[in-house]
């Protein structure tokens, strides 16, 4: 317990130029969102790359080629994975590497891992933090492609380009995955 505690302090501590800004629009109090802005990394995104250095380490490589072969891994990776874990909604934020069951940070960062296994560059994979239609908290996994970025996410079974998902992102995660945006 007091290791955890310790990471937690050094995590915030690490992340200290936080403004009140950007924590307000990922509570989503902020309505107009400007993309491009440096936001804060999420604390639970922070703790869970202090687990897995190797999932969180940044890439020169910010996007893949969009072929077909890279389509159907997308899409097998999102199937195979929405398929693995449990939907439960967590009473603690933490983002957990293949779970049997969780909730959409730890589908998002499963399917991450398992994109950089199968070639993907880490670069061209970003974790998302939006707002439902409905206006609750979600996250997907973003994949920029020389064709656009696609939504893989644990509420749909199909993958679709960002702008059709009918979320509103509130940050997004770099090709370095410790810098995020708004």
């Amino acid at each position: 317990m007091f290791k955890k505690a310790i990471i937690a302090i050094a995590t915030i501590a690490a992340l200290g130029a936080s403004s009140m800004s950007s924590a307000n629009a990922f509570m989503g109090q902020s309505r107009n969102v400007k993309i491009g802005r440096q936001a804060t990394v999420p604390i639970a995104f922070s703790l869970y790359c202090l687990k897995h250095l190797e999932e969180c380490r940044p890439s020169s490589q910010s996007q893949v080629a969009y072929t077909a072969k890279v389509r159907n891994l997308l899409a097998s990776v999102n199937r195979s994975v929405n398929r693995s874990i449990r939907p439960v909604r967590e009473s603690r934020d933490v983002w957990s590497l293949n779970p049997t069951s969780g909730d959409c940070d730890d589908y998002a960062v499963t399917k991450r891992s398992r994109l950089i296994r199968a070639g993907i560059p880490s670069g061209a994979l970003r974790i998302a933090v939006v707002r439902t239609p409905a206006g609750e908290g979600h996250a997907v996994l973003l994949v920029k492609t020389n064709a656009g970025e696609f939504a893989l996410d644990n509420l749909r079974q199909t993958i679709v380009k960002r702008n059709q998902t009918g979320y509103r992102y509130v940050s997004v995660a770099s090709a370095n995955p410790m810098r995020w945006t708004r």
